[in-house]
C-alpha cells in the first residue's frame, strides 16, 4: 500500500479491523435485532440490515478516529505511545484529514438518508453531540470510556425507529462500557455491569423476548462479565487492554441471543 494511503488509513484505524470498529457496531446490531423481532422481520432482512450496520459502525468509529486525531495532535507529539499517529508524526495533514473527515461523514449521513426523515434526525442530531464530543471528554473526565458507552447507546433510538417506524418506545437498550480506565477499580466495574444487565433484563421484557435472549444475551454474557471483574489486575496495564477488548465477546453473546430468539420467534409464527 502506497504510503499516504497506508497514513489515512492508520488514521481511521481500518489497519485494526475489526478492534473498534465492532464496539461502535454493537449498539447497531442490538437495537436493529431487537427492532427486527419485535416486527417479525424476515431474515433474509435481518441478515441485510447487520450487514448495512457493520458497515455504518465501521464508518462511525473511522470518523470517530479521524476527530479524535485532530483534536489531539499536539498532545500526540508529548506521548510515547501516540507520537508516531499520522497527524502527530506529519504523515498526514490537517487539511488531508479534513477532506477524509468530509468524506466519511457524507457517507455516514448518506447511510442515515436511507433509514427515514425521523432516523435521519436522530442520526444528524446524535451522531455530532455523542460521538464527536467524545475526544474532549478525555481533557475533563478520568473516566471517558463511560461516556463513550452512552455516547455510542444513540445508535439504539436511531435502528429501532428506522426498521420499526415508531417513536418513543420504552425499550431499554443501552451500552455502557467502564473497563478501559486504569483509574476505575473492581467495584466501579461492577456497578456498571449490574446496570447494564438490568437494563438488558428490562429490555427484554418490554420487547418481549423469550428464553433464548435471557439465556445467551444476559445469563451467558454476565457470567463472562464477573469472570472478567474477579480475575481484573488493575495494577496492569496489559491486562486491562486484555479485558477492554474481550468485552466484545460478551457483546457478542448478546447479539447471539437477540439472533436466535428472532430465528426461532419466526418459526413459532410460521407454525
Amino acid at each position: 500500500m502506497p504510503s499516504k494511503a497506508r497514513a489515512l488509513a492508520e488514521l481511521t484505524r481500518i489497519h485494526w479491523f475489526p478492534v473498534g470498529c465492532d464496539f461502535m457496531f454493537w449498539p447497531f446490531a442490538w437495537g436493529s435485532l431487537a427492532a427486527s423481532y419485535h416486527v417479525a422481520l424476515p431474515m433474509n432482512e435481518v441478515v441485510i440490515n447487520t450487514l448495512f450496520y457493520a458497515l455504518l459502525g465501521t464508518l462511525v468509529h473511522s470518523a470517530g478516529c479521524v476527530i479524535n486525531d485532530m483534536l489531539d495532535r499536539d498532545f500526540d507529539r508529548k506521548v510515547e505511545r501516540s507520537k508516531g499517529r499520522p497527524i502527530a508524526s506529519g504523515a498526514v495533514t490537517m487539511t488531508e484529514a479534513s477532506i477524509l473527515l468530509f468524506v466519511l461523514v457524507a457517507a455516514i449521513f448518506y447511510m442515515f438518508s436511507t433509514a427515514g426523515t425521523t432516523a435521519l434526525t436522530l442520526g444528524l442530531v446524535g451522531l455530532p453531540a455523542c460521538g464527536g464530543t467524545y475526544p474532549l471528554m478525555k481533557r475533563w473526565m478520568y473516566w471517558p470510556s463511560l461516556y463513550l458507552g452512552f455516547a455510542a447507546s444513540w445508535a439504539v433510538p436511531f435502528t429501532w425507529v428506522a426498521i420499526t417506524g415508531q417513536e418513543g418506545r420504552r425499550e431499554g437498550w443501552s451500552q455502557v462500557h467502564g473497563g478501559s480506565s486504569g483509574r476505575w477499580h473492581s467495584f466501579g466495574i461492577e456497578r456498571i455491569d449490574v446496570i447494564f444487565f438490568a437494563c438488558l433484563l428490562w429490555a427484554g421484557y418490554l420487547n418481549d423476548q423469550h428464553l433464548p435472549f435471557y439465556v445467551m444475551s444476559v445469563i451467558a454474557p454476565f457470567l463472562l462479565c464477573l469472570w472478567h471483574i474477579w480475575s481484573f489486575d488493575h495494577n496492569d496495564p496489559k491486562d486491562s487492554w486484555e479485558k477492554f477488548t474481550a468485552g466484545r465477546h460478551g457483546a457478542a453473546l448478546v447479539c447471539a441471543g437477540l439472533f436466535v430468539d428472532h430465528y426461532f420467534n419466526l418459526a413459532s409464527l410460521a407454525i
